[in-house]
């Protein structure tokens, strides 16, 4: 490939990945803050806060859902997955905008807060769906999808430093001196920051990339095979991904302002844990190229559990817990950033299996599980604290200290734990990646290759050989392949 047209493909991923800048600036500031401003903002109690939270789970439920039905209908139509992210951006940036805003306002009633929520949700799942069901498109080398991986979650961590030093800790000053107006200015500049962002990422990153042919669009649709096992796997991880690990980052506010006592030490971890996603991003992103993405992410959640461990060990020590928070950043790089890219990765695996691309309908389904249980655990958490006895603003008794610990510490360390035990099971290599690649584009010049094949996921049962053998298949025997729901570790013509 000429040198030209390697810097032509690199500035479009990169472009394609400046969007996670806006996209983490609000989702992931809401997600960090979002029940604090419901307890210690808005004055609701924590069953109130994990109440709207679990009426968010709903929401996302369906928006995902829907939103992957609006992408469907307007490609079918002609109009791509840049035209959908721009037709939302703005609609979504002032409904973010509006939930910071509301303590100013005086609107405090449950009601419009779920109002609020909903719509800006909603509004961010008509951006998140075509965003990243994009990805499998702006490339197909499985060692660039891991670069992508990479670009997108390095505009993610330049984002987390903008909510680390600005966003959080005006929440916090609303909370102790009632301080609204400069928190309501603070939404509404990023929500307009997120909208202009998703403009010039769709617009910088170009028409190429994105096809709107039949051959991108085909047998695409929501109705996902839910026993196809990497579909499964992919599933389970969604849900390890989305309720479990980000639970330190959610109770951070509460183990600073409460366990630790010390409020200022939360905008200190989480810059900590910001410097540790940067240097992440950079040692795992350049690891893709050689390594195969499920073991590196069983390795960053290997990461994780050790710097949870570390800073469960350092509560009486400020530089330990630093330090902690960095290594856990260093891991949660590879965490967030990799998955991604395997799922990009199942849609290959799924259309060789199937005969259709469920391109659209398996970033949905991720997205679903991801966001419905990242908002299930927030919801669990308000929960957890009402029951232990947590009142806003004042000294927390020994049981509700403990119970922040092992919600903002436990449960990430468990799932990180379950994790690893599941990433054991994918076996899909860069070679073998590259192998099913030409194995479809032989498939769809109307060639049939001879397979010998696994699943992609370690002791799948299916006919086939593997590499060790190469023995052609019978034509019965390609037959049940191509129904049977495996991934290819081989492709012999």
């Amino acid at each position: 490939m000429p040198p030209i047209t390697n810097i032509a493909t690199e500035s479009r991923m990169l472009a394609y990945s400046s969007g996670n800048f806006g996209k983490a600036l609000v989702f992931s500031g809401a997600d960090l803050t979002i029940l604090f401003l419901l307890t210690d903002v808005l004055g609701l109690n924590g069953a109130q806060a994990g109440g709207l939270m679990l009426f968010a789970v709903l929401g996302d439920l369906v928006f995902d859902l829907l939103a992957a039905r609006l992408v469907l209908h307007w490609r079918a139509a002609g109009r791509g997955y840049r035209w959908t992210i721009a037709l939302a951006a703005l609609p979504c940036g002032a409904a973010f905008g509006l939930i910071y805003a509301m303590p100013a306002l005086g609107l405090h009633r449950a009601w419009m807060l779920a109002a609020a929520i909903l719509v800006f949700r909603g509004a961010y799942a008509v951006v998140d769906v075509p965003h990243n069901a994009l990805m499998a498109q702006v490339s197909r080398d499985s060692r660039a999808r891991g670069r992508v991986s990479g670009y997108r979650l390095f505009f993610s961590t330049a984002s987390a430093l903008a909510i680390a030093a600005v966003l959080t800790p005006l929440v916090q000053q609303a909370g102790r001196a009632r301080h609204f107006d400069a928190l309501a200015f603070t939404g509404i500049g990023a929500g307009l920051v997120f909208a202009l962002t998703m403009l010039l990422c769709v617009w910088a990153s170009g028409p190429r990339g994105e096809s709107g042919t039949a051959s991108a669009l085909r047998g695409d649709r929501i109705a996902v095979p839910l026993r196809d096992p990497m579909v499964l796997a992919m599933g389970a991880l969604a849900l390890l991904t989305g309720f479990a690990m980000p639970c330190f980052g959610r109770m951070l506010m509460y183990l600073g302002t409460y366990v630790v006592d010390r409020p200022g030490a939360v905008t200190v971890l989480l810059a900590a844990l910001t410097a540790g996603q940067f240097g992440g991003v950079l040692a795992w992103t350049a690891l893709t190229h050689r390594f195969s993405k499920s073991h590196l992410l069983g390795a960053g959640h290997a990461a994780s559990a050790l710097g949870l461990v570390f800073f469960a060990l350092c509560m009486a020590w400020p530089a330990g817990q630093i330090a902690g928070a960095a290594l856990i950043g260093f891991g949660f790089a590879s965490v967030f950033m990799l998955p991604w890219g395997l799922l990009a990765d199942a849609v290959d695996i799924v259309e060789w299996r199937h005969g259709r691309r469920f391109e659209t309908g398996l970033f949905a389904y991720y997205l679903v599980l991801v966001k419905a249980s990242g908002a299930g655990a927030t919801a669990m958490i308000g929960w957890v604290l009402n029951a232990l006895g947590y009142l806003p603003g004042a000294v927390q008794p020994t049981g509700v200290r403990l119970g922040m610990l092992g919600l903002g510490l436990g449960v990430p360390l468990a799932g990180a734990l379950l994790a690893m035990l599941l990433l054991r099971r994918f076996t899909l290599d860069h070679g073998r990646h590259a192998r099913l690649l030409r194995a479809l584009a032989w498939r769809q010049a109307g060639e049939e290759p001879v397979s010998g094949l696994n699943r992609g996921l370690e002791k799948s049962s299916g006919e086939g050989v593997t590499l060790a053998g190469g023995a052609a298949l019978s034509a019965q025997a390609r037959q049940s392949m191509s129904r049977s729901i495996a991934a290819p570790a081989a492709v012999r013509s």
